[in-house]
């Protein structure tokens, strides 16, 4: 018996039926409260100013949440897409499409504004382009604010395309993915980060009987992580027969073959390209990019003489800017906080990141590296656990974000605590890496 799923299918299972329990009840608890404020009526702000969110992903929710909290602006969000996607999670669905209803949820309003849909082109002037999806009319909005969190793009299908702009049109993507794979004996996977390792482990994991090679420059898998976590992955995928072609400069590739420096061709059924992730940035001026396209800002996350704020993968902050969706909620946050201390009279400055939100210049170094359904390894900072306790955090974090990124009172109490914990253990007791 395979013990490791056994323990993982078993705790998913119970923490699932605790958690549907318990969002039922909370569910129930506020609309008895939303009910009883709505008999006594409330007061409206007869004129609000305008914040606008481009993106609807972690940092932009965060900000989108922090707002909506303090009701006090019209908030505007505008993404391409109809959806959002638990972006940590997409890669099983190479092997299981039907998991995508489990990861992705419809943007909803906020309930002090709304949603537009479409590509933002350009900001400038207190007013934002934006295509509308399908790319059919041009539309410009007004703004007093504008936080900007549209991350950045990989390859697709790992990054939605433009195309995909429903929750129908996206799942056709991923069976269509699936049907690849299937039909697909040998695998290249270009990248050993962590995106190339969980999708190798992932194809493995699903059908051992694919022969799998990642390919990197890196002499290690996953450079950016503890030597633990190297090493733990490289003997894991190793067991399972990948083949592990590392050390090694590719000069070009395409969709059945790479070619490395020396000359050397490496041929096979399907190439993922799993590295080189684009900001994306092109609604901004050149002027106020980094050399990586990333949108500069200072440490309040505010672009230089404006009243435009950047967070996530697609900002430049002059302190951190580890790309990690913990690290994004947390700049979306910050963000939306500025912007309610700009309003407020008497407010202080405003918050520095990373300094003011955790008490230290070094945000808390928190992952989950998944090898396969039942394995994996969790880090928080300096202290790392292997195995399949791992793969069932990893399950709970999926679950319950999923819930946040939904607006869900659950999620929301869940998270919320969350956070606070990370950042007060990461403070007092567990230090981040220097």
């Amino acid at each position: 018996m395979d013990w490791n799923k056994y323990l993982v299918l078993s705790l998913t299972f119970a923490f699932e039926v605790i958690f549907v329990w318990l969002e039922k009840f909370v569910d129930w608890f506020v609309t008895a409260i939303n009910m009883v404020k709505e008999g006594n009526g409330t007061s409206q702000t007869s004129s609000k100013k305008s914040v606008v969110i481009v993106g609807g992903s972690f940092s932009g929710l965060a900000a989108l949440h922090e707002l909506e909290s303090y009701g006090q602006f019209e908030v505007i969000l505008i993404d391409q897409r109809e959806y959002f996607e638990y972006t940590p999670g997409v890669l099983r669905l190479f092997c299981d499409p039907r998991l995508f209803e489990k990861m992705a949820r419809s943007l909803k309003p906020p309930t002090n504004g709304r949603v537009l849909h479409g590509k933002v082109i350009d900001i400038k002037n207190n007013k934002i382009s934006y295509v509308s999806a399908g790319g059919e009319s041009t539309h410009t909005i007004g703004f007093d604010y504008v936080i900007t969190a549209t991350g950045s793009t990989y390859a697709h299908p790992i990054t939605a395309s433009l195309e995909e702009s429903t929750l129908g049109d996206r799942q056709k993507s991923w069976i269509n993915a699936h049907k690849e794979l299937q039909s697909s004996k040998r695998i290249i996977v270009l990248g050993g980060g962590a995106v190339g390792v969980e999708l190798a482990a992932e194809i493995v994991d699903y059908f051992p009987e694919k022969r799998v090679t990642i390919v990197d420059a890196n002499s290690t898998l996953v450079p950016l992580f503890s030597k633990t976590t190297q090493d733990y992955a490289h003997n894991w995928l190793s067991q399972r027969s990948v083949d592990l072609c590392l050390g090694r400069a590719i000069k070009t590739w395409d969709e059945k073959s790479c070619e490395f420096i020396d000359g050397t061709i490496l041929h096979a059924d399907l190439v993922y390209l799993c590295f080189g992730g684009k900001a994306n940035s092109s609604y901004m001026s050149s002027d106020k990019h980094d050399r990586q396209k990333r949108i500069v800002v200072n440490e309040e996350l505010q672009v230089k003489g404006t009243n435009i704020f950047a967070c996530g993968d697609v900002s430049s902050p002059p302190t951190e800017g580890r790309s990690q969706a913990f690290h994004a909620e947390v700049q979306g946050i910050v963000a939306a906080r500025n912007v309610i201390r700009r309003e407020t009279t008497g407010a202080k400055d405003m918050l520095k990141y990373p300094a003011d939100i955790c008490g230290s210049q070094l945000m808390p170094l928190v992952y989950v590296l998944s090898l396969g359904r039942y394995d994996g390894v969790l880090c928080f900072n300096q202290l790392i656990l292997t195995g399949p306790l791992s793969a069932v955090f990893k399950w709970i974090l999926e679950y319950t974000k999923v819930l946040h990124m939904e607006g869900k009172m659950l999620g929301k109490l869940i998270w919320n605590f969350g956070d606070s914990a990370v950042l007060f253990l990461s403070r007092n007791l567990i230090y981040p890496p220097k």
